[in-house]
C-alpha cells in the first residue's frame, strides 16, 4: 500500500468583516495574513486584486519588509476595502505556485457569513473582525 499523502496545512487567514474608518466611512475589509506570526517585523502581505459585482479576485505576490525599521510581531497582513460590497460574493484566492481557493460569502448590512468554503484549504476563512491602523 503506498503511502498517504499528507494534506498540506493552511498558510494564512482570510478575514472578512465590516469596517468603519475614522471619518465614519463604512466598507467591507478583506485581509489575508500568514498564520506564521513574525517576530522582529510586520511584514505585509502584497496583494493584487480584482473586482467585478458579485467576484474578488486576490493574488498573493509574496511578503514585503516593512518601510519602518521599528519592529512588530504578527503575522504578516494584507488588507483591501470594498466599499459598496453586499449581498453574494464569491472571493478567490491564488498563490504564487497557481493553487487557488474559492470562498462564498454572504455580506449584509452588519453581518458577514460563510456559504461555500474549499474542502482542503490552503487559507482558513474568519468573520472574526480586526483592529486596523490606517
Amino acid at each position: 500500500m503506498p503511502p498517504r499523502r499528507k494534506k498540506p496545512e493552511p498558510e494564512y487567514r482570510l478575514r472578512v468583516f465590516h469596517f468603519r474608518d475614522e471619518g465614519g466611512k463604512r466598507s467591507v475589509a478583506v485581509v489575508i495574513e500568514t498564520l506564521k506570526e513574525f517576530v522582529s517585523f510586520r511584514y505585509e502581505v502584497l496583494l493584487e486584486d480584482q473586482q467585478t459585482e458579485n467576484e474578488i479576485r486576490l493574488r498573493i505576490l509574496g511578503l514585503h519588509a516593512p518601510v519602518s525599521v521599528m519592529p512588530g510581531i504578527g503575522p504578516a497582513r494584507g488588507i483591501r476595502f470594498y466599499p459598496s460590497l453586499s449581498g453574494t460574493v464569491t472571493i478567490r484566492v491564488r498563490k504564487l505556485d497557481g493553487k487557488e481557493n474559492e470562498f462564498v460569502v454572504t455580506i449584509g448590512r452588519t453581518s458577514v457569513s460563510l456559504v461555500r468554503s474549499p474542502r482542503h484549504p490552503f487559507i482558513l476563512f474568519s468573520q472574526e473582525p480586526l483592529t486596523l491602523e490606517i
